[in-house]
């Protein structure tokens, strides 16, 4: 047994005690408030999407069945455990492991840098599901009783190699079947720009029964003067047959000393020339903060729920 095994072994006796304590009468809220977190439907369809980034992918893709949800990434970074008893220590050092993070509540491993390596936005899947699953090429669990990591005995039949592999099966008894495929379908719809301000993720794909969809991102130029960057950017959007492309002038620059940066964007028509367009303030993804701008703003805002 290697050094990982022994730690996962471990997670999971740490994790059935706290999961024992959740469960009291007096405990039930704190489950579901933070379950219920997220104001807006499906919120965890961004959340995977930065842990995708995080993990380095440039491509992810949704399969949404009537059974579940299956979310697939070409990301280099896969997933690690670490030592239960040195959690504090860990996340202090930006060491704790990938499980022990998706496993805990309000412990993420995400560094000042990172935008989402599985914090609470990833327990707002728990309305639509009781048992992730994960498929990674390290390890292949589920998680149960919310935080309680189980392995799985067999690897899904069809994963590439390398791949990771979310399944959210539809298995929540309060969350009706055909409620929870028509949300999430909808929104994966109508994701706003889910490319645009992400380090390493270019395109984003999903298929439904009957219907599909894309999110592409092309960097067409790229130029750097002192210490702002430049891109000339199209976004292609596409839901089944309807197609559409934009192009944005982009501009971004470092927080000294920081890895942080921030940008404005400014949309342009099919001639090349700037045309107005009021969005709301981006944190990465989109806010509901209105601006009142002619263009689009992005900076690492410190957000509410």
């Amino acid at each position: 047994m290697t050094e990982q095994q022994k730690y996962f072994e471990k997670l999971v006796k740490d994790r059935e005690d706290s999961a024992k304590t959740l469960e009291k009468p007096s405990m039930r809220g704190v489950k579901n408030s933070v379950i219920e977190k997220y104001s807006d439907q499906a919120h965890f369809i961004y959340e995977l999407l930065q842990n995708a980034d995080d993990a380095e992918a440039t491509r992810s893709e949704f399969r949404l069945t009537s059974a579940g949800l299956y979310f697939s990434h070409n990301g280099k970074i896969g997933f690690s455990v670490s030592n239960p008893d040195t959690e504090d220590a860990d996340k202090e050092k930006n060491t704790l492991g990938h499980i022990n993070s998706i496993t805990s509540i309000a412990n993420s491993n995400k560094t000042e840098s990172s935008i989402g390596k599985f914090g609470v936005g990833f327990k707002a899947v728990f309305q639509y599901t009781e048992t992730p699953h994960i498929y990674d090429p390290n390890f292949c669990f589920k998680i149960e009783r919310f935080i309680v990591p189980v392995k799985l005995k067999n690897d899904l039949q069809d994963r590439k190699t390398g791949e990771i592999v979310f399944y959210f099966p539809f298995d929540k008894k309060e969350m009706p079947v055909e409620r929870a495929y028509s949300e999430i379908l909808e929104k994966l719809k109508k994701l706003v720009y889910p490319t645009l301000f992400l380090s390493n993720l270019q395109e984003i794909s999903w298929k439904a029964d009957s219907e599909n969809g894309t999110y592409l991102k092309e960097t067409k130029e790229k130029t750097k003067y002192d210490n702002i960057v430049y891109k000339k950017i199209e976004l292609l959007q596409g839901v089944n047959s309807n197609i559409s492309n934009e192009k944005i002038v982009l501009f971004t620059r470092s927080i000294a000393n920081q890895d942080h940066t921030y940008s404005i964007g400014y949309f342009l028509d099919e001639k090349g020339k700037l045309t107005p367009k009021n969005i709301p303030a981006f944190c990465f993804f989109p806010t509901k903060e209105a601006t009142n701008l002619n263009f689009i703003l992005h900076a690492p805002f410190l957000l509410t729920d």
